[in-house]
């Protein structure tokens, strides 16, 4: 968290800053930098210039600021407020307070209103002219073909594969366990393994899960969320959910229907 679904909802949000002029950037804490990118870069490449454009790219925010850009990665605890406004409430794992030392980043206009990260735990990061070419196709708009091209290719953990940004760009942790969840597929088999069955059930259940759990708020509202624990029981079948790591990253599946 926050994973594509909430970067869109922050990006709707920060388009209503689109047309005013950067005035000031503030950045208390430099570490929250990204490596490559220091304040007077930032600063230089802001200061007086109209916002033009606002994207996203996965889970990476964009500002076109003049003749730049800016990137916002949001960690595991960002939220973004604009004028005061939050896209939403509450993430998981963090409070839903915003105190003055947990605002790693706030941007000012001339015309009035700020642009802010809220990070409590501080994962997230700001970057001057973030590479874009790293980054895969994006979650939601990625096509069938592009996603059997890239299963067909690789040996890895199919769920370690769409945890990979340079893969696929916008899936996190609680997207992935639901639309594997979904889907029907074990996590752990070798990307290679899936045959063309399995990559139409993925394909449909990457867009429909995306689609859902943005009407529903976020990517925290999946079938499986509330049994994403120690006892936890499939929803489709009472089966209990097994645990494990793959991409670092802890990881919740039925051993029933998932194959």
């Amino acid at each position: 968290m926050p994973e594509l679904i909430e970067v869109e909802l922050y990006r709707k949000l920060a388009a209503r800053t689109v047309g005013r002029t950067v005035s000031t950037v503030l950045l208390p804490r430099p570490q929250y930098l990204r490596k490559g990118t220091n304040l007077e870069a930032l600063r230089t490449a802001t200061r007086a210039q109209t916002l033009k454009r606002v994207r996203r790219i996965g889970k990476l925010l964009i500002l076109d600021i003049g003749k730049n850009s800016v990137g916002l990665r949001f960690g595991m605890t960002g939220r973004l407020i604009v004028d005061g406004e939050t896209a939403i409430e509450r993430l998981l794992y963090t409070t839903p307070k915003v105190e003055a030392d947990h605002l790693p980043f706030v941007m000012s206009f001339e015309q009035g209103g700020e642009l802010a990260i809220v990070d409590p735990r501080r994962f997230g990061s700001v970057e001057v002219q973030p590479n874009e070419t790293i980054l895969g196709p994006d979650a939601d708009k990625i096509s069938r073909e592009e996603l059997g091209a890239m299963l067909h290719n690789s040996k890895t953990a199919l769920k370690a594969l769409l945890l990979n940004q340079r893969k696929v760009a916008g899936l996190g942790n609680l997207l992935c366990d639901e639309i594997l969840w979904r889907a029907g597929l074990d996590p752990h088999r070798p990307s290679h393994s899936l045959e063309v069955t399995d990559i139409d059930e993925l394909d449909a259940a990457i867009s429909g899960t995306i689609k859902e759990l943005t009407q529903r708020g976020g990517s925290h509202m999946g079938d499986i969320q509330d049994q994403r624990r120690q006892a936890g029981i499939c929803p489709k079948d009472g089966t209990e959910l097994q645990r494990s790591t793959l991409g670092g990253r802890t990881t919740w599946w039925c051993p029933e229907h998932q194959r």
